[in-house]
């Protein structure tokens, strides 16, 4: 009975000198097996463009042990240890598996056959050759990066706002208008991140991938890229196991490698230095709760009950890439990750939104409050702004002062680009007029309420005893109720949470 005999080969990189490699070795494993009359030819498994450092990603080595295992040949010829694989690890435990069922490995380089007396050992001490030989080729190709690095020589194929070629990056007129509207946005109008998100979804705007989808994360890293300025800063991410192939961010465990004005800037110096003392000013604010958004009923309303840091939303797309789930997360987890890993960290879990809408659906049903009271506020408040051409006339004048504070911050801004008041002087000028800009925006947002009060205030008089029973009463979760209704909710883990309403003498706190 003839021997079913099959071959392994593989390549390490996709190149066409490889390729052709490539088809002379299963030229080369057809004739030698073929020429064998006691041997039976079983289809070649091949590996295109991989690494031999490990075997995770080699479909076609792993559906040969598959195969073997059930019985589709008896024997696998390559040509030497390192075709087979550099890890001297994955080289014994596979050899050892299938010489455990009867099939053997033939190295015909080596002139080594894993069934052989002395196999086991002639095999440890090539397939360690063979893992040297992998560090020091991953050393050498580390060594000649960095170098080029060093030489301004860009590792990367997509930016927004340039195009690569060569390693070298040139302006893209059409994307650089992009670039220079983000930072206009964020800097000069004011916008957060996930509104100039949302905005450039609106417009149909690519992102560097012709990617649809804009989020706060997106817009952030563009803001804080230091090519926008002509700078190249590279070795981000790090492989630190040859063997593994795993990239890693760099949080300093390796150099960086900085060159400054290596290329044409889209964004002066000035311009991104002030970006990112506003990142850094936005940042400390929303360390200490006070938040730029209200998107959410629960936005600024949540607070972890371990370390007293306010929770943020932490979207993420279901399997089936249609439903959105909102999740909660404490922001010194997010910023520091788990406390027995970071000192500064946090231990608290992430929390679904449903569940927050739960809660605070069990604490409105719960809370014994004054209906009557509460309706008769609500009546005499509503006659009590009957005049809508003042009203009309405030909320006009707070948009002028709103306009006149902008010109003010964009007048300081611009004397920062210009270097002629520094960063810190730029942050001590903003720091009254944002104040006072937050202040006009809320009483922007009371006229704006007010307006529309008195529009209805007949209809709101005549259904407002019913408005306040339902709120109390009703069932089903109520985004606009929560926004009025909720003070805020202290998270102290996934069983626990204690609810304050605004404006009643009342919490709640129950185990859930």
């Amino acid at each position: 009975m003839k021997k079913r005999v099959t071959a392994y080969c593989r390549v390490s990189t996709d190149k066409d000198d490889q390729l052709n490699s490539l088809e002379n070795q299963e030229q080369f494993f057809l004739d030698y097996i073929n020429s064998n009359p006691s041997w039976e030819y079983v289809p070649l498994y091949v590996d295109e463009g991989l690494s031999g450092t490990s075997t995770k990603k080699r479909k076609s080595f792993n559906k040969m042990i598959t195969d073997a295992q059930t019985g589709c040949f008896d024997m696998i010829l390559t040509k030497e240890v390192s075709r087979f694989a550099r890890n001297t690890v994955d080289t014994l435990h596979y050899t050892r598996q299938l010489k455990s069922i009867g099939v053997g490995v033939r190295f015909i380089n080596d002139n080594l056959d894993s069934l052989d007396k002395d196999g086991e050992f002639r095999l440890t001490i090539m397939a360690s050759v063979a893992q040297e030989e992998s560090r020091k080729t991953s050393e050498r190709v580390k060594w000649g990066q960095r170098q080029s690095m060093k030489n301004g020589t860009v590792f990367g194929n997509k930016c927004l706002g340039y195009t690569i070629n060569g390693g070298k990056l040139t302006i893209d007129p059409k994307t650089a208008d992009i670039v220079k509207s983000i930072f206009h946005a964020y800097l000069i109008q004011g916008k957060g991140l996930g509104t100039i998100a949302k905005e450039l979804e609106e417009q149909g705007i690519l992102t560097s991938v012709n990617g649809k989808r804009w989020d706060a994360t997106s817009v952030k890293r563009i803001l804080t890229n230091e090519k926008y300025c002509g700078d190249l800063k590279q070795m981000k991410s790090f492989t630190a196991d040859y063997l593994e192939q795993k990239p890693r961010r760099n949080k300093g465990e390796v150099d960086f490698v900085l060159v400054m004005d290596n290329h044409d800037a889209i964004i002066d110096r000035n311009t991104f230095d002030a970006t990112q003392a506003e990142i850094k000013r936005r940042g400390n604010k929303e360390s200490e709760g006070k938040r730029y958004t209200n998107r959410y009923p629960f936005s600024g309303k949540l607070t972890c009950g371990c370390c007293d840091s306010s929770f943020i939303s932490r979207n993420r797309m279901a399997k089936d890439k249609i439903r959105v789930i909102q999740r909660w997360q404490c922001s010194r987890y997010y910023k520091y990750g788990a406390k027995h890993n970071d000192p500064r960290g946090c231990e608290a879990s992430m929390v679904r939104n449903e569940i927050l809408e739960h809660v605070f659906q069990l604490a409105l049903s719960d809370v014994d409050m004054n209906k009557d009271k509460i309706a008769g506020d609500c009546v005499k408040l509503v006659l009590g702004v009957l005049d809508v051409d003042d009203a009309k006339d405030a909320h006009a004048e707070t948009l002028n002062e709103i306009a006149d504070i902008d010109k003010q911050i964009e007048r300081a801004i611009g004397l920062c680009v210009k270097g002629i008041i520094n960063e810190e002087e730029l942050a001590m000028q903003r720091e009254p007029l944002d104040k006072q800009k937050t202040a006009l925006y809320n009483k922007l947002s009371a006229l704006d309420n007010n307006m529309s009060m008195i529009s209805e205030s007949e209809a709101l008089l005549r259904n407002i005893q019913d408005r306040i029973n339902k709120i109390v009463s009703t069932e089903s979760f109520s985004g606009e109720v929560a926004k009025e209704m909720l003070e805020k909710i202290v998270i102290h883990s996934k069983d626990r949470y204690d609810v304050y309403f605004r404006g009643f003498d009342a919490n709640f706190q129950r185990a859930v």
